[in-house]
């Protein structure tokens, strides 16, 4: 059995905006500085990622700019990284940004589509020597829906990505079941790409619940379970599924033990208020059950009963590497050493489905 991450990351180098922002927004590209606490930051249109204080504020510290001193290298060098993978025992890892999930609060549209551009070639040439193992997930500048099916287009027919990411958050006001995004979603569904689901915490777009809290603790907390809620709610009663039912998408990084409660408070609304959705065909969870997918903490105290209600075919594993809360170098020896886990929902989890969301084929083999 071959285990497949469905869920890892990147830190982007220092110098990478730089280097590959093409002309003229080289002179605007994001910069790493200290901020008065003396934290390396993000600086992005004047604004510090994450957000080092106040109000939805981020992690509290960040090494981006000192790379020699992460103590996970593979954040950086793909071949670390694949030792680092072999370590872990696994086989393929789908890779997202870090610095990269603050570009949905940018402003400018062109902008966006051309930091876009830079981080996928950048990524691309990451992963080019590996690519049978390191799977590169592209980033779309949804502030501008053909823009972003552009960069679906060149990402996945010329540099050969397998799946692209948005954040579940509202861009230019808008939310993932906004008519506007349709034609990126049929074009998604068209290229046979799955659509990945991923919040970030700390960066200046509307993100639920942090704008009452000031401390990481809580803003993490609240961040990623309350927004892939609120995306899984969009595009599933929203009629996304319904409209385009061959798209898969899968949310990451916010467990999956949220997910039981939530299909059955959409399953009796749609119940009880079918006149409200009057574009949906089916309950709420069977939408989940045909097209979405959910990653699970390796740890995740509650994950049986979330398999028994649930089912084991759309739970994904999820390292999280390099990034705090990564169980590295144990995330999969966690998940394998499970007794409240059989060895058929542990073969799903690990692999088999990760497998077929990216139609690669048999994970066994």
């Amino acid at each position: 059995m071959r285990v497949i991450d469905a869920d890892a990351h990147v830190r982007e180098p220092r110098q990478m905006w730089e280097t590959y922002l093409e002309e003229p927004y080289r002179a605007r590209a994001p910069r790493i500085i200290k901020d008065n606490q003396g934290f390396y930051r993000l600086l992005l249109e004047g604004k510090l990622h994450p957000r080092p204080e106040g109000k939805g504020c981020g992690v509290p510290y960040v090494k981006w700019a000192e790379p020699e001193r992460e103590e996970r290298l593979g954040a950086y060098n793909p071949e670390v990284r694949l030792r680092d993978m072999d370590t872990e025992g696994i086989a393929k890892a789908l890779l997202l940004p870090t610095q990269g999930l603050a570009i949905s609060s940018v402003e400018d549209p062109e902008f966006a589509a051309a930091l876009c551009r830079a981080f996928n070639n950048w990524l691309a040439e990451f992963c080019r020597p590996y690519r049978d193992r390191l799977l590169g997930v592209a980033a779309v500048p949804l502030q501008d829906v053909p823009s972003a099916i552009q960069e679906l287009d060149r990402a996945v027919t010329q540099l050969g990505y397998l799946a692209v990411y948005i954040r579940p958050n509202p861009i230019k006001g808008r939310n993932l079941d906004d008519p506007a995004y349709d034609p990126f979603y049929e074009r998604a569904q068209a290229l046979g790409v799955p659509v990945l689901v991923h919040e970030g915490t700390g960066h200046h777009v509307p993100t639920a619940g942090t704008d009452r809290f000031d401390v990481f603790f809580f803003t993490h907390m609240v961040s990623h379970p309350f927004e892939q809620m609120l995306a899984s709610m969009c595009l599933i009663c929203g009629g996304v599924l319904e409209r385009f039912p061959a798209l898969r998408v899968a949310f990451l990084e916010a467990g999956a033990s949220w997910l039981p409660y939530w299909l059955w408070r959409m399953d009796e609304h749609y119940h009880n208020r079918p006149f409200e959705v009057p574009g949906l065909r089916m309950r709420p969870s069977e939408y989940f059950r045909r097209q979405c997918y959910v990653t699970c903490e390796p740890e995740e105290t509650p994950l049986p009963e979330t398999v028994q209600r649930l089912g084991a075919d759309r739970i994904l594993f999820s390292s999280d590497y390099p990034h705090w809360d990564s169980l590295f170098p144990k995330s999969v020896a966690t998940v394998r050493e499970r007794a409240d886990l059989s060895e058929e929902a542990k073969a799903r989890i690990l692999g088999l489905n990760a497998a077929e969301l990216l139609s690669l084929g048999s994970a066994a083999a």
